[in-house]
Formats: structure tokens, C-alpha cells, sequence
């Protein structure tokens, strides 16, 4: 029987074909956010960072490998920003 403990401070591995990836317009280096929907675990790439969900984790937030557009109004992250006139 499998074990069912897992610490919420680790990360799993988990293979996903490169084909997939590609296929759903995925490339490496890509910003992306993951999140769970009820019994699936979504992955999407962060094309727009209006589309980010702020957890407050910003040493690991994708939006920080981005560029910035300079529209704080609509960055989840612009409380938290360095370069945002709202910081």
C-alpha cells in the first residue's frame, strides 16, 4: 500500500510528456502557476500577470521572472513590488 503521508513543504516530481507541454503552448523557462481543482492538478503558463494568484510566496513567484509592463493597477503583485508607484 502506498504511503499517503506527504510534507506540504516538498515538491514531487512528477514526468509529463514534452509533447503535451508543447502541445498545450508550454515551453521551458516559461512562467507558470500551478493550482488544484478538486481531483486534478492544474498547470497553466502565465501569459498575462493579471492571471497570477497571489499566495504571498514572492521569493517563489513566477511573475518576478517577467518583465514588467508597468501596469502596476492590475499586477497581483504591485503591494509587494520594488518598481511599483503603489509600493
Amino acid at each position: 500500500m502506498p504511503n499517503k503521508k506527504m510534507k506540504t513543504e516538498e515538491l514531487v516530481l512528477i514526468p509529463v510528456p514534452a509533447e503535451l507541454l508543447l502541445e498545450a503552448g508550454m515551453f521551458e523557462g516559461d512562467p507558470m502557476q500551478m493550482y488544484a481543482d478538486g481531483h486534478k492538478i492544474v498547470i497553466e503558463n502565465i501569459d498575462d500577470p493579471k492571471d497570477v494568484v497571489c499566495d504571498g510566496d514572492c521569493e517563489n513567484c513566477p511573475i518576478a521572472d517577467m518583465d514588467c509592463t508597468g501596469d502596476c493597477e492590475d499586477c497581483p503583485c504591485s503591494d509587494n513590488c520594488d518598481e511599483s508607484e503603489a509600493y
